[in-house]
C-alpha cells in the first residue's frame, strides 16, 4: 500500500506545485482569467487570485513532510472538489471561461476534461487519505515499487497539467470534420 500512497503523495505534490508557480508567475493573467467567471463575487477575484495560488502551494508543502501527509491530502481533496465544481458550474452556464490552471495558453472553454481531471485528483487524494489513516504514512519501499511510483506518478501529473492541451488538440480536431 505504501507504493500506492506515494502515488498519490507525488501526483499531488507536482500537480499541486506546477499549478500553484504557473499561477503565481503571471498573476495579472491569473487574476484577468478569473473575470471570466462570472459567478464568482468580482469583490473576491483579487484574494482568490492569491489565495488559490497559495493554498496549492501550501498543500505541496504539507504532501511533501511525512508529519503533514495527511492534512496535505485532506487540503489537496478539497482543492481539487472545489476545482471540479467550479468546472462544473462553468459548464452548467454555457461559459466560454477557459482553464487558468497550469499557465496554458489555449482557450479550450472547461469541459468535461477539466471536469475529469479535477474529480481524479481528488480521488487520488481520498485514496491516497484512506490508505495513510489505515497503513500509516511511513512504510518502506523497495526499489522496483520505487521506480513504478516515480513512473505512475510522472504520467499522471503530465496528463493533468496537460489537460487543457488535450482538450485542446481534440477540439480542434473536431471542428475540422
Amino acid at each position: 500500500m505504501s507504493d500506492l500512497l506515494l502515488v498519490c503523495r507525488l501526483t499531488l505534490i507536482c500537480v499541486l506545485a506546477v499549478a500553484g508557480f504557473a499561477k503565481l508567475r503571471d498573476r495579472d493573467r491569473f487574476a484577468m482569467a478569473l473575470g471570466d467567471f462570472t459567478f464568482l463575487p468580482a469583490a473576491a477575484r483579487p484574494a482568490l487570485a492569491v489565495l488559490v495560488p497559495a493554498a496549492e502551494l501550501v498543500a505541496a508543502v504539507l504532501l511533501a513532510l511525512p508529519a503533514t501527509l495527511t492534512a496535505g491530502l485532506a487540503l489537496a481533496a478539497v482543492l481539487c472538489a472545489a476545482f471540479g465544481a467550479v468546472a462544473v458550474t462553468t459548464m452548467r452556464r454555457g461559459s466560454p471561461a477557459a482553464c487558468p490552471c497550469f499557465g496554458s495558453r489555449t482557450t479550450v472553454p472547461m469541459g468535461p476534461w477539466h471536469v475529469a481531471r479535477n474529480a481524479a485528483l481528488t480521488v487520488l487524494a481520498v485514496l491516497g487519505g484512506a490508505v495513510a489513516i489505515a497503513h500509516g504514512t511511513t512504510t518502506p519501499l523497495d526499489a522496483p515499487a520505487l521506480v513504478s511510483a516515480v513512473g505512475t506518478a510522472a504520467y499522471l501529473t503530465t496528463l493533468a497539467v496537460f489537460t487543457d492541451d488535450i482538450a485542446f488538440f481534440f477540439s480542434a480536431r473536431t471542428g475540422r470534420r
